[in-house]
């Protein structure tokens, strides 16, 4: 475990446990209300951002976000004198217990019995609503999502759309229910009843509550930012205004906040611009009073390698986009944050236990990185919190046996898959997937049948079949190493020849690197010290002086990303400088050599491409696949619907997740079945486990191939 602030495993009053326990179970109406809603706002979202340098702004936001936490202690003094000047009276809370105290004396300060809210999502972080409730004072929410989910006794499942799991009969059999109005199952009916009877509790309320999207250190002004205006009623109308904000949420000065603007609304709902921007500067009419809490977000200043969870802006992008989040809702998948950025606020603030199971719904596919407008590395911070989880509370038994037990020994490992070989005859079928596991084990391959052992490992296969081609160019080009990966080298060794095939006729000489884990999988789960010792024990062994090319995207991030992280030495740094992709290797270096190959002709068949996650989300390889994939088949690629969202192996996840697991991989099916295409193109051989599988179980007559089986088949003109 790296240094830093140890995690407390804390069990605070507020607010009750929300994690499910057991199984999940994937409701097909939420899955459908989601999926609905991320379609709409990825379009949404290209559209409002055409003209825009994403990736320039949020680097920019990224380093502004990281200069105020740098200066958090001075601009937050900052603020508060300038926020007194106005007359607003700050203070300081260290935890939830003490802002809802705080709140509470307020109230009863000023005879408060009714107090009203806009969305504030750190007061449902603190439990406020129930504990000013135990306490005599009614708090209400007027954000039409927080008022839904209130009324009906539930808690927010978005942080920017609270009542995103509740469709519009829902809602009107809800305000029937509540109101004993009968209202038509139409947005503007419902919002009509919605504001009728919000606005009688603002004009009843005593207090209103805010949050704050951003705190101005310049000017001591808070902006907050609503698309329903109950922002503006709650700060304005009771005659008490209280803001309950955390400390990241400080900004230097009034042009930050624009630059926020630029990008909060864009990345939140797909917007220009939010309905209201509101700069608060003093009181209204009454007194304002400003809690400043910390909440343990000290602590994760303080920890250098979880500071950047404090850049979150609270706009849900990452949750749009998580496939995960799509399928089980955030009922299921948050303890009180949502999704991945949730697991790491869960951890900090409201402790380990409560963000474990969190954790394990993670895929690290990657793919919020690529939305997130402050650049946060939530997957790789959930896998730095799995080796602290791990660390505090104890390592799976299966898991230290896969990856303590197996996989930084490779002398177990070999011995293991050896014994499977010799048992394949009665585990596998000839069409070279295994038989069904035992019934009590359905959950697990059900859904897609898994493959049988090889006959012979890709390693033995090279040595006794590979011929090598044009061997008068061994030594112009030299030597290509070729790594397989543990599923190339002891599931699909025919991935492995077809990419030594195509080098060797490219003019390389080829030899395989050693047949050992390249610890990538106990990495992921935390398991640093395993992952360690097999990145360490491949290093020992790997005799490669030129390019290094892998056949899975997931190796080559260890080899070329991680395993430098994990092993740091001179030999992984010149190691990492010379992996590349199957793919990448062929389009950087021989594509006009590899066009010389092809064959001339008319298209024959159609093909769609799989976007592995690994190797679009990290690597950035997708399109030079699909370059290759193009030209070996003369034919353009057919766009499935999101093709770089998760087929739902992610490794071990498809084992403690399968439910999810299944749900992910029928929508893949889906999306392929729709573009009719004949072949599925992918890069990573964890992906066509997973879609050769399901094409299987469903009885789909499709090819999954391998990009360098594909490349092969149309150098040596195969038929399919």
């Amino acid at each position: 475990m790296r240094e830093g602030v140890k995690f407390k495993n804390m069990n605070p009053p507020y607010p009750p446990l929300r994690i499910k326990r057991g199984r999940i179970k994937v409701d097909p109406s939420l899955k459908a209300v989601l999926q609905n809603f991320s379609r709409s706002y990825l379009g949404k979202r290209q559209i409002v951002l055409q003209g825009y340098d994403f990736e320039a702004l949020r680097t920019e936001l990224a380093e502004l976000k990281d200069r105020a936490l740098e200066e958090n202690e001075r601009l937050l003094a900052r603020f508060e004198e300038k926020a007194r000047a106005h007359g607003s009276i700050v203070l300081r809370a260290r935890d939830g217990v003490e802002a809802n105290r705080m709140i509470l004396k307020i109230c009863r300060d000023h005879g408060v019995l009714k107090m009203v809210k806009s969305k504030s999502m750190v007061s449902e972080e603190t439990g406020l609503n129930d504990f000013l409730d135990k306490h005599g004072v009614v708090a209400r929410e007027t954000d039409l999502g927080e008022w839904i989910v209130q009324l009906g006794a539930e808690r927010p499942t978005h942080m920017v759309m609270p009542a995103i799991h509740l469709t519009r009969h829902d809602v009107a059999a809800l305000f029937f229910e509540k109101t004993g109005q009968k209202v038509p199952e139409e947005i503007p009916a419902l919002v009509r009843i919605a504001r009728q009877e919000m606005r009688k509790e603002v004009f009843a309320a005593q207090a209103g509550l805010t949050g704050a999207n951003a705190l101005i250190a310049e000017n001591g002004t808070i902006m907050v930012v609503t698309n329903e205006g109950n922002g503006r009623l709650v700060s304005t109308i009771p005659s008490v205004h209280i803001v309950l904000a955390s400390i990241e949420k400080i900004l230097p000065q009034v042009e930050d906040a624009f630059l926020l603007l630029k990008l909060l609304p864009r990345t939140a709902t797909g917007q220009t611009i939010t309905s209201y921007v509101s700069f608060i500067a003093g009181p209204h009419k009454g007194p304002q009073y400003i809690i400043l809490l910390d909440n343990h977000r000290s602590e994760i200043l303080a920890d250098p390698q979880f500071r950047e969870v404090l850049r979150c802006v609270k706009c849900s992008a990452c949750l749009n986009v998580c496939p995960v989040y799509q399928i089980i809702g955030g009922d299921e998948f948050s303890h009180i944050y949502m999704g991945g950025i949730g697991t790491l606020l869960t951890a900090w603030i409201h402790g380990l236990k409560e963000s474990k199971r969190l954790a394990k719904v993670c895929l690290r596919c990657h793919r919020c990185e690529e939305y997130c407008p402050t650049k946060i590395r939530i997957a790789d911070l959930i896998t730095a919190l799995a080796e602290r989880i791990n660390a505090e509370t104890g390592k799976p038994l299966w898991k230290r046996f896969a990856f303590d037990g197996v996989m930084a020994r490779p002398n177990i490992q070999k011995a293991a898959f050896g014994a499977a070989r010799k048992v394949r005859r009665l585990i596998g079928k000839k069409n070279g997937f295994s038989r069904k596991l035992p019934a009590w084990m359905k959950r697990y391959d059900r859904f897609r049948p898994l493959p049988a052992p090889a006959k012979k490992p890709f390693t033995t296969l090279f040595k006794k079949c590979f011929v090598p081609e044009m061997s008068e160019n061994k030594q112009k080009k030299g030597m290509v190493t070729l790594f397989a990966g543990c599923l190339v080298e002891h599931f699909y060794p025919e991935i492995g020849m077809a990419a030594a095939r195509v080098l060797s006729r490219l003019g390389y000489a080829v030899k395989p690197a050693p047949a050992l884990c390249c610890g990538f999988p106990p990495s992921n789960a935390g398991f640093r010290k395993a992952s360690g010792k097999a990145f360490a024990k491949l290093l020992e062994k790997i005799d490669a002086q030129g390019p290094i090319v892998t056949l899975c995207p997931t190796c080559t991030t260890m080899l070329a990303k991680k395993g430098p992280e994990v092993k740091e030495s001179a030999e992984a740094k010149d190691l990492a400088t010379r992996v590349k992709t199957f793919s990448q290797f062929i389009f950087e270096n021989e594509l006009e050599s590899l066009s010389a190959l092809m064959p001339a002709g008319p298209k024959t068949r159609t093909v769609t491409y799989h976007d592995s996650c690994h190797h679009k989300n990290i690597l950035k390889a997708s399109g030079a696949s699909r370059r290759l994939v193009e030209k070996a088949l003369t034919s353009e690629i057919i766009e499935m619907e999101e093709p770089d969202k998760c087929c739902g192996f992610a490794g071990s996840f498809s084992l403690e997740n399968p439910e999810i697991s299944a749900a992910l991989l029928a929508d893949k099916l889906a999306a392929i079945e729709k573009t009719g295409a004949d072949i599925i193109a992918l890069d990573c051989p964890g992906c066509l486990l997973q879609i050769r599988g399901g094409c299987r179980s469903r009885g789909l007559d499709k090819r999954v191939a391998h990009t360098a089986e594909i490349i092969e088949d149309a150098i040596c003109q195969k038929a399919w």
